[in-house]
């Protein structure tokens, strides 16, 4: 087995074989900072998106025209296709989670005069209190994240929503509704999951439904219109199912390999939204979701087709570092398999000299840094693709331990874009 200090070396002559370089000028633009304040991007939130203007740079730096086709595997809640359609390309998404999906698709879509003028005079409905409102979940901490009153409020919303006959106008509104529930809840969207307020504000729900409706109709008033992107309910490692083909450029963020599960993050989005009704349910949407957390399907048998020299290397030397749990060498292996699963699938559906653009983050378990970047170029090496560059956009801060710990492979903590090309 491979001595740790050889990982070291190993990183370094990957890095140089792919061209790997520092761009800082992508520092904002591989996360959603700069654009949760941008209209229709500022509706919702999505902890795990990019900048809008990432997209438009990368289709303009690869030439990328506004005829070509451009596809996203992990959709999350539609960055991609929002600015694929605002610069007049067509566009594709996968999204496994119903509750980005559904948000994707509502932010994408087109509208017209009367579409908006129904948002603009729905009516606020009477709150009357209801009888066991709580009962209505299966959620174990349902009576944790609402105060009965607020969540009589959601319900008593929920049922007027429902009514709306024009169904752009009730997604808009269910938009509107699943868009204020971390306000009005008692906790907060923290790291893998939710943690309660340390001071709740106490808001209204109809008041803060009432804010967020009228910020959606400010934001399609001076709508864009133009082709409207097909986005698809279900994981992106079924893409071999449906009819796609002659894809100029796929750009994405699969989830990070660093155990964070998107199902429980949106815990509340999809329980009060009722995308999920039942635990079980919740179990088999994870189950068929990418392996990047423990939440996933970790019994499953899968070849070894993805194993690289290093990847093989890491897997054998994890189990010996302190780990949190034992069961993520297994995870990070399953990742890698799904991974390169999906660059092949990629590879056959993309035109001759097409690109398949990677936004990813490291992570690091015990005291070594996985070079997630590093290894889906080799993924898609052996999809058929070529590496034409590593863009690192960033090097992730970290704590004076966690620095301590990793040494000099603090400098792999990154966040990088894969450009490959066919």
């Amino acid at each position: 087995m491979m001595e740790k200090e050889s990982f070291w070396t190993v990183y370094k002559e990957l890095d140089a074989r792919y061209g790997t370089y520092t761009d800082k000028s992508y520092e904002y633009q591989v996360n959603s900072s700069r654009t949760e304040y941008a209209p229709i991007h500022r509706w919702l939130y999505y902890q795990e998106g990019y900048s809008l203007t990432l997209v438009s740079r990368v289709l303009s730096y690869l030439n990328v025209n506004s005829k070509a086709l451009v596809l996203d595997p992990f959709a999350g809640s539609g960055t991609t296709l929002l600015a694929a359609k605002g610069l007049g390309n067509e566009s594709i998404g996968f999204e496994i989670n119903p509750f980005s999906a559904f948000v994707a698709r509502t932010k994408t879509l087109n509208y017209s005069d009367k579409d908006l003028n129904e948002l603009k005079e729905f009516k606020i409905p009477q709150w009357k209190p209801m009888n066991n409102v709580y009962d209505k979940y299966e959620l174990k901490i349902i009576k944790n994240l609402f105060d009965r009153q607020e969540l009589e409020k959601i319900e008593a919303l929920k049922h007027k929503i429902r009514h709306v006959k024009n169904e752009k106008t009730r997604d808009l509104l269910f938009t509107s509704l699943l868009s204020i529930l971390e306000n009005v809840s008692n906790y907060r969207k923290g790291g893998n999951g939710l943690k309660r307020k340390r001071v709740n504000r106490n808001l209204d729900t109809f008041v803060e439904f009432k804010k967020k409706t009228a910020q959606i109709y400010e934001d399609l008033a001076d709508r864009p219109l133009g082709t409207e992107p097909v986005i698809i309910n279900d994981s992106c490692l079924n893409i071999h199912q449906y009819d796609i083909d002659n894809v100029d450029i796929s750009i994405f963020s699969p989830p990070y390999a660093n155990c964070f599960d998107p199902f429980e993050v949106y815990k509340i989005e999809l329980w009060v939204g009722e995308f999920v009704s039942s635990y079980d349910d919740l179990r088999e949407k994870r189950k068929k979701a990418l392996a990047s957390n423990l939440n996933a399907d970790l019994k499953r048998e899968v070849s070894t087709t993805h194993r690289t020299q290093l990847l093989d290397e890491l897997l054998a030397f994890l189990p010996g570092e302190e780990l949190w749990d034992k069961r993520i060498p297994r995870m990070l292996d399953i990742y890698f398999h799904d991974m390169l699963d999906l660059l092949s699938s990629l590879y056959s559906r993309t035109k001759n000299n097409g690109f398949c653009v990677i936004v990813v983050g490291n992570s690091a378990y015990g005291k070594l840094a996985i070079p997630t970047d590093i290894l889906l170029a080799q993924m898609g090496e052996k999809a058929g693709f070529g590496v034409k560059e590593i863009i690192t956009a960033r090097t992730n801060e970290t704590s004076s331990q966690q620095h301590a710990k990793l040494g000099k492979y603090t400098e792999y903590l990154r966040e990088s874009l894969v450009v490959l090309q066919k």
